[in-house]
């Protein structure tokens, strides 16, 4: 998800040292504390194990302030989560990519822990129909997304607000008449901000940064776990409400009552919006007006494994059909040559698949497939998964973005309520928003506003 270039051209690819991590899964489900061994009166309780809880957790311990991380899920890393079991290989079922490498701490750690880091060359692929596109419609389509990135740029930059800041406006209607116009907005928009364009905001997609991605052969997920795994975390402890009334903040599990000198709350934005979480008292009304600006999108994956590559087009090389609309399926096809095709559906599609059986969406993402090569290819296809991020409770989404009109609302979303209840995770970075690296950013942040708090209290 390159914000500003993600029609990518190809790079060298560098050599990383290997070593295979086979225990990686594992580490997610070893033992942890339970809520009755844990410091039940600590100077900070975190709720949220994922990135951005990991972080505040790693940088308050290096602080010396006392804290406890409560997690409603059975495992940490959030949504970061790397599968070993439905291929036999590494299968992220959610962040996949590792974005933004002048800014992703990550990365130096997987490389400095014997990871395999590879770089994104971008290499792709289009077909109109069961036909590779030709240069002249090659051509074309570049023209075409050069058009794309003026007029997101121009509507980003000008003084349209409201509802009128979408991108579906800024490009207008005869962009999308274009033979490879929704092919382009597609690319940007259901593959990327995972919001139909109608739905997210130029100024949102101007506000971010971009830069070279990375991907992990054992999966962005091992990596996350493997940084995770010195951290106490108290597992299956959903909280279920924050009293954040007089001195200190009470947070209140179904394993019992945590007091607190302070919280740090990461979980999703979605989750604050399901209203998963009560507020004693309620948040204030621009806090509730930031988190229903600050949307939820829904972006998922169809895996798909074959008995070899398919395309024989080589490791990870992204595949399209020309668009007509925006329901399409992206492809990243044979993920580290494990012959493993990464299909990505985002916006009103993905949420109408999520209603339907996992065997529709995977059929879905297998026809596309069949579309571009013909129907003689399911004859090398083994299995395949599909994930439905905004039916977990623990999520109700993939990643934010911000409705038209509501890009400001994210310096909102992100402050400090009465010195001691700080908001934190992907949603509330500046310019990292949508990353891991910005939830793993926007943690640290936290925990240093925190453990400032705590020592002019003490």
């Amino acid at each position: 998800m390159n914000k500003k270039n993600i029609l990518m051209m190809p790079q060298k690819l560098k050599q990383q040292r290997r070593l295979l991590l086979k225990t990686i899964a594992a580490s997610t489900l070893a033992p942890r504390i339970v809520l009755g061994n844990a410091v039940t009166n600590p100077d900070v309780v975190i709720i949220g194990a994922g990135v951005a809880g990991l972080e505040a957790a790693k940088t308050l311990r290096d602080k010396g302030i006392s804290f406890v991380v409560v997690e409603a899920n059975y495992r940490i890393g959030g949504r970061v989560h790397t599968d070993h079991d439905v291929f036999g290989v590494p299968f992220d079922t959610h962040a996949h990519w590792m974005m933004i490498s002048r800014k992703n701490p990550l990365i130096d750690y997987a490389q400095n822990n014997g990871f395999k880091i590879y770089q994104d060359l971008g290499k792709q692929k289009y077909f109109i129909g069961d036909r590779e596109a030709t240069k002249d419609e090659l051509a074309d389509l570049w023209g075409t997304d050069t058009t794309f990135n003026k007029k997101i740029r121009d509507s980003a930059l000008s003084d349209i607000a409201g509802d009128d800041d979408n991108a579906r406006t800024a490009l207008g209607g005869d962009f999308f008449n274009s033979p490879w116009g929704y092919t382009v907005a597609s690319d940007y928009g259901v593959w990327d901000m995972a919001q139909n364009s109608e739905d997210w905001s130029p100024k949102d997609w101007w506000n971010s940064i971009g830069g070279d991605d990375w991907f992990c052969a054992e999966g962005y997920g091992s990596v996350v776990a493997h940084y995770g795994q010195d951290v106490p975390v108290t597992l299956g402890t959903a909280v279920k409400q924050i009293d954040w009334r007089g001195d200190g903040i009470s947070v209140i599990t179904w394993a019992g009552t945590i007091h607190a000198k302070a919280a740090i709350l990461t979980v999703s934005v979605g989750v604050l919006a399901a209203d998963h979480i009560k507020f004693t008292p309620e948040l204030p009304v621009e806090k509730q007006e930031a988190i229903n600006g600050i949307d939820m999108a829904v972006m998922n994956y169809i895996g798909l494994h074959f008995t070899d590559d398919v395309f024989n087009f080589g490791a990870d090389t992204y595949v399209c059909e020309q668009q007509h609309d925006e329901n399409g399926v992206g492809y990243l096809a044979n993920l580290n040559n494990t012959n493993l095709v990464y299909g990505y559906v985002g916006g009103n599609q993905a949420k109408a698949l999520e209603k339907e059986s996992m065997d529709v969406a995977i059929a879905y993402g297998l026809d596309g497939v069949k579309s571009m090569l013909g129907n003689a290819v399911e004859k090398k296809f083994i299995k395949g998964y599909a994930t439905a991020c905004g039916r977990f409770p623990f999520y109700e989404g993939a990643y934010s973005t911000a409705k038209p009109g509501k890009q400001p609302m994210r310096a909102v979303l992100r402050q400090t309520l009465a010195d001691k209840l700080f908001f934190s995770g992907e949603a509330t970075h500046r310019v990292q928003w949508g990353t891991v690296n910005g939830g793993l950013y926007s943690g640290r942040d936290s925990a240093n506003q925190v453990a400032a708090y705590i020592k002019r209290n003490n």
